[in-house]
């Protein structure tokens, strides 16, 4: 799959989300709870998700430290693992992914090989966002993922 890659200029996003640091073979499994438990913390406090779920990802060796959650536009006040946090503004080369989850890897390559085509390293943690629900839409081929990955300018 041939990946078009696009600078934006994003505006900061306050968020509710979960956090962990956990092998990397327990991560997807991991997500599926960590979007549940969200959703109903802002089930109960009566707030909106202002867009697909996100999870951020930081890799030390074999260990992931990743946040999950859901875009919000109202305050969110932490109770027991969901606390309020944000995705950071500034530039991003953000990329689509369709298809298996296994894949993005390949999104991954690509990314990193635009950033050193125009002289840009990461600035943080990169994140993907899931427009596609595997549970609601079993045709893989269906399934939308952005990749989005900040930088500054090396």
């Amino acid at each position: 799959m041939a990946y078009r890659i696009e600078a934006r200029e994003l505006a900061e996003q306050a968020t509710a989300s979960v956090a962990a640091s956990l092998p990397q073979t327990q991560v997807s499994s991991w997500l599926a709870g960590a979007f549940q438990e969200v959703i109903g913390y802002l089930g109960s406090a009566r707030l909106e998700p202002a867009g697909p779920p996100y999870a951020r990802f930081s890799f030390h060796d074999d260990v992931v430290e990743v946040e999950a959650g859901f875009p919000v536009a109202g305050p969110v006040l932490a109770l027991g693992r969901v606390v309020p946090s944000s995705l950071p503004g500034g530039p991003a080369a953000v990329t689509t992914h369709r298809g298996r989850y296994e894949g993005l890897p390949v999104a991954y390559e690509a990314v990193a090989h635009w950033m050193k085509e125009h002289a840009c390293e990461p600035s943080g943690p990169h994140w993907e966002v899931y427009y596609t629900d595997p549970r609601t839409e079993p045709d893989p081929a269906r399934w939308r993922t952005d990749l989005i990955a900040p930088y500054r300018r090396g």
